[in-house]
């Protein structure tokens, strides 16, 4: 029909290029096509690319934006932030550019020295970014005013250990509260979010859905944790962690706090196409105990605005999150018991 109806000839691949495109960039930020010239490097490079920056990178209307940053990663000792935009890669602009194409200029050796520019509250900043590996920090478990504060970077192996020892520590002083701190993590391992998850709460926990189809079910053990939770997110919080949130509003009546997720925790599945090239599409979606996917932002119980001078110097200013998370259980011991039923 374009062929017909366009001013002049169209070249039927490019044609077939924008239209796949196009598509994957309507159904999620995260499924994406790419052509037979970049298909066989691909799935090398967009591991590399996280592996050396720590940088989650994703496209929405044609706009490159920084979904996530690790911590400790390069891109964080950068000073990338989550909600930059990217304007330019070493002097590439990025406007209107593939996301596989993107991900390749960062999927270079480390040591490699990589230019940005990136919009930030409305300003054009000039960032460098030394590639290199790096291991996200260990899960942070402290103290506050008898609440016991368990802070994860990632779902990897010393996620439960860190969380069990919040638990035992708040069992020791007889306290009933725990606050789980998931902002910024948008990396790690499903199973593993479920698995602690199993250290609150028992029985389902919740699946991966395709197309209302249970293809994989999640339990917890034994655990039947009796206290209040916390959850503190933002808008990085992403995939595992939301799941994680999930389970623990549905099943231990867990508040969350803070700002509104990612919301996205889902499956990607490689689809290699005739012409050569590949799709990379969500085939299906994590859920919680209630079997709805998780494709949708997770609103906080109690919102908390963080204004972006603060998030400049974060450094020095107070963490009002925290805070009001930490308010939110003294609030929850001195209530009736009756309306933490409610």
């Amino acid at each position: 029909l374009v062929n017909q109806a366009y001013v002049e000839p169209a070249d039927d691949q490019m044609l077939m290029t924008g239209a796949l495109d196009g598509a994957t960039d309507a159904l999620d930020p995260f499924s994406v096509y790419v052509p037979a010239e970049g298909a066989e490097t691909y799935r090398t490079a967009r591991l590399e690319a996280l592996a050396h920056s720590g940088l989650i990178l994703l496209r929405e209307r044609g706009v490159i934006f920084a979904v996530a940053v690790g911590p400790g990663s390069p891109a964080d000792a950068a000073g990338i932030e989550a909600g930059d935009m990217v304007a330019e890669i070493d002097g590439e602009p990025t406007r209107l550019t593939p996301l596989w194409q993107v991900q390749r200029l960062l999927a270079r050796p480390a040591g490699s020295e990589v230019k940005l520019k990136v919009f930030r509250n409305q300003e054009l900043k000039d960032l460098s970014l030394t590639l290199g590996t790096y291991v996200s920090p260990a899960p942070e478990v402290s103290e506050h005013e008898g609440i016991s504060v368990v802070k994860l970077f990632d779902f990897d192996d010393r996620a439960m250990p860190a969380v069990r020892q919040a638990l035992k520590n708040a069992a020791d002083r007889s306290s009933h509260q725990v606050v789980v701190d998931v902002r910024g993590i948008a990396t790690g391992s499903e199973s593993v979010a479920y698995d602690v998850a199993g250290l609150f709460v028992s029985g389902e926990l919740g699946g991966l859905m395709k197309r209302q189809e249970k293809v994989e079910s999640f339990e917890g053990g034994a655990a039947d944790w009796q206290g209040d939770v916390v959850v503190l997110v933002d808008r990085s919080t992403l995939g595992p962690a939301e799941i994680l949130a999930t389970v623990l509003r549905q099943k231990a009546g867990a508040e969350l706090v803070g700002e509104r997720t990612f919301g996205y925790a889902g499956r990607l599945k490689e689809i290699s196409l005739p012409s050569g090239g590949q799709l990379w599409i969500t085939d299906a979606f994590y859920s919680g105990p209630d079997g709805e996917p998780l494709h949708e932002s997770l609103v906080p119980d109690v919102r908390v605005s963080v204004a972006p001078w603060q998030e400049e110097d974060a450094g020095e200013a107070k963490d009002e999150i925290l805070e009001r998370g930490l308010d939110r259980l003294r609030e929850l011991a001195e209530a009736p018991a009756e309306e933490k039923a409610a």
